[in-house]
Parts: structure tokens; sequence; C-alpha cells
């Protein structure tokens, strides 16, 4: 069995977009309500597009994806967020994730930083587990990384 990242495309919307709106996924995000596919695809267009400033790759496991991650990069800085397809949850995927997604990460980023709602135990897990400082700040936390490249 291979895991790898790749790209992701336009035909991984629907994906997507059922993880997304799957119940735990929205209990554990900043946006709480259910997206619907017009606003979806448009977000995700604009997404793809933005090549320079976004990464957005599914970790897969030979033909079947397990979850995507998305890495929005401002000034050498990436904002990392990440979901595991909920089939998939509780198996390890989201410290691969993270781990496999630094490896694809361009030239000139020196810091990641993820944000996760107090709640939510486990994403905090993968992100100390790949070695992010936690700070805490109401109802939200935050995990930095700074990178050796």
């Amino acid at each position: 069995m291979s895991i790898y990242l790749r790209k992701a495309t336009i035909e991984d919307a629907k994906d997507l977009l059922a993880w997304r709106n799957d119940p735990t996924t929205r209990e554990n995000s900043f946006t709480k309500a259910e997206i619907d596919l017009e606003t979806h695809l448009k977000w995700l267009q604009g997404k793809l597009l933005n090549e320079d400033h976004c990464l957005m790759l599914i970790l897969m496991e030979d033909d079947v994806k397990l979850g995507h991650v998305r890495v929005d990069i401002t000034n050498h800085i990436g904002e990392v967020s990440y979901m595991i397809s909920p089939v998939f949850r509780g198996n390890g995927y989201g410290k691969k994730i993270l781990q496999f997604m630094e490896k694809k990460l361009p030239m000139g980023v020196k810091t990641l930083v993820g944000f996760t709602v107090k709640e939510n135990i486990a994403s905090g897990k993968c992100f100390l587990a790949n070695d992010y400082t936690e700070f805490a700040a109401g109802g939200v936390k935050c995990f930095i990384k700074e990178l050796r490249k």
C-alpha cells in the first residue's frame, strides 16, 4: 500500500464538500453551517487558480482518497487547514497528512500556522505530534511551527 499526496483538482469537489459538510467536521470547524455546492465550487476554483498562494493536496492510499490539506501562503507564512475523510478518521492520517505536506511546501515558507476550535482535540494532537507549539486564546487554539529550510 502506497500513501502519498497529490494536487487537488476540481474533480475532487464533491468529496471535499461531503467531508466538509460531515456533522463532525462542522462541529470542529469555525464555520458550523453546511456549504452548498455552488458556493463550494466557486471557492474551490478560486483556490485552485491561486497556485502561487495556495497549496491544495489530497492524501491518497493507492487510489483511495483519505483526506485533504490546504496551505494558504502569505509573506512566508503558511496557514494550514486539513480534514480527513469521515471513513478514515482515527487511523493516524491526520499526523501523516501534516508530515507529508511539509515535503511539498514551496521554498520560502518559513512558518506554518494552524488554528482549531478548543474542542477539536484530535487535530491539536496531530499538530503537536508534528512539532507545532500550541497557544490558546479563548475558544481558539493556535499551533505554530518554524521551519528549518
